[in-house]
C-alpha cells in the first residue's frame, strides 16, 4: 500500500535552502582556494550541481521515502536503505557532472579533477540530508502520537466529568420532585442550560473565563433552589481576566465541590467566594468555601482528581491546582487555588 505524502512546509524549504546553500558555499570556497584558474562557467556549474540538482533529487527522495513507508521501518533497516540511497544519489550527481563536462568536447563522459573527492562530498551531503530529515520525521511522528494519545485521554476525562456532574444534579432534582414540583422544573431548566454549555464546550480545549463564569451562575441558580438562604455566593473578578482561557467546566467543578462537600454538610449553610485576577502573565483563581476539606475520592475527590489530570495534560507543569484548609475569622474554610498561564484560545 502507498502512503499519502505530506505537504512540504515552509520550514522544510527554508531548511533545504539553508542546507544546500551552506554546501555550495563550502564547494565554491574550496574551488576558489585550490583551483589555479577561476572560470565563470565552472562557477555556474558548481552552483547548479550543488543547489538545483541536490534540491530536486532530495525532494524526489522525500516523496519516495513517504510512499514506501521508510519512517515505519526499524532503525537498522532504515539506516541501511539511507546509506544505499545516499551513495546512489552521489554517483548520479557525480556522473551527471562528468557528462556535462564531456558534452562540449563531443564525449560521453569527462571526469572532473578530484572526481573521487567530489563523489565523497556528495555522498556525505546526501547522507547528512537523509539522516537529518528522517530524524526530524521520526520525532514529528512521535509528537503526533503523543498528541493523539493526549487528546484521547482528555476526551476520556471529559466523558467522565459530564456524567459525574449530571449524576449530582439529577439527585438534587429528584429530591425536589415530590416536595416542590415548581422548583424542580426550575432546576431542570437551569440544568439544561448547563448541559448545553458542557456539550458545546466539549470540542474545545479552553473557553473564556467569562463563558465559564456564565455556567457557574447557572449552576448556582440551580443549587439555590435546593439550598435557599443556606447558600451564599460572592465573586470578585478582574475585568482583564474575563477573556483569559480556562479548561471548560474546571471552575464549575471547584464551585460544585465547594457546594456539595462544604456548604451542604453544614446545617446553617455557608459562603462560596470566587476571586479571579491576572498577575505576572498568569490567571489566578481562588475558590473559598465554608467547611473542612474532604479529599476522599468516594466523597467528592473524583472531580478534583479529574481536574488536576486535565491540567497536567493541557499545561504540564505550567499550571497548578492546590486544595488546603485555612481558618478565617475563626471559621474553618477550604481554599482551592488554580493558577493557569495566560494563553490564546485553543
Amino acid at each position: 500500500m502507498t502512503r499519502r505524502v505530506p505537504t512540504a512546509s515552509g520550514l522544510y524549504w527554508i531548511c533545504q535552502a539553508a542546507g544546500w546553500g551552506g554546501f555550495v558555499t563550502y564547494v565554491l570556497g574550496a574551488y576558489w582556494i585550490f583551483s589555479p584558474c577561476h572560470e565563470l562557467a565552472a562557477i555556474v556549474s558548481i552552483v547548479f550541481f550543488c543547489t538545483v540538482v541536490p534540491i530536486a533529487l532530495t525532494h524526489a527522495t522525500r516523496y519516495w521515502m513517504h510512499r514506501h513507508h521508510w519512517m515505519q521501518l526499524s532503525g537498522l533497516r532504515r539506516r541501511a536503505q539511507m546509506v544505499v540511497m545516499a551513495f546512489a544519489l552521489a554517483v548520479t550527481t557525480s556522473v551527471a557532472v562528468g557528462v556535462v563536462n564531456g558534452l562540449p568536447q563531443g564525449r560521453l563522459f569527462v571526469p572532473t579533477t578530484g572526481f573521487w573527492w567530489m563523489l565523497l562530498a556528495y555522498n556525505m551531503a546526501f547522507g547528512g540530508w537523509m539522516g537529518f530529515y528522517s530524524t526530524a520525521q521520526v520525532h514529528r511522528q512521535r509528537q503526533d502520537f503523543e498528541r493523539v494519545a493526549r487528546d484521547a485521554q482528555l476526551r476520556a476525562l471529559r466523558a467522565q466529568l459530564n456524567p459525574h456532574f449530571l449524576f449530582n444534579s439529577l439527585n438534587s432534582v429528584r429530591s425536589l420532585i415530590t416536595e416542590n414540583p415548581q422548583r424542580a422544573a426550575s432546576m431542570v431548566t437551569g440544568l439544561s442550560e448547563i448541559l448545553r454549555y458542557s456539550l458545546t464546550s466539549d470540542r474545545k480545549d479552553t473557553v473564556s473565563l467569562a463563558e465559564e463564569l456564565g455556567v457557574i451562575d447557572e449552576y448556582v441558580s440551580v443549587e439555590r433552589v435546593r439550598f435557599e438562604d443556606r447558600l451564599r455566593v460572592e465573586q470578585s473578578v478582574d475585568p482583564r481576566a474575563l477573556e483569559t482561557q480556562v479548561p471548560p467546566m474546571i471552575l464549575q467543578t471547584l464551585v460544585e465541590n465547594a457546594v456539595k462537600h462544604g456548604i451542604s454538610v453544614l446545617p446553617g449553610g455557608g459562603l462560596v467566594r470566587l476571586d479571579a485576577r491576572v498577575r505576572d502573565g498568569r490567571l489566578e483563581v481562588v475558590v473559598i468555601n465554608t467547611g473542612k476539606f474532604k479529599p476522599s475520592v468516594d466523597n467528592g475527590g473524583f472531580g478534583l482528581l479529574n481536574a488536576a489530570e486535565r491540567l497536567r495534560l493541557l499545561y504540564g507543569n505550567r499550571a497548578s491546582l492546590t486544595i488546603k484548609e485555612e481558618s478565617r475569622d475563626d471559621v474553618e474554610c477550604t481554599v482551592a487555588e488554580l493558577v493557569l498561564p495566560v494563553e490564546p484560545g485553543r
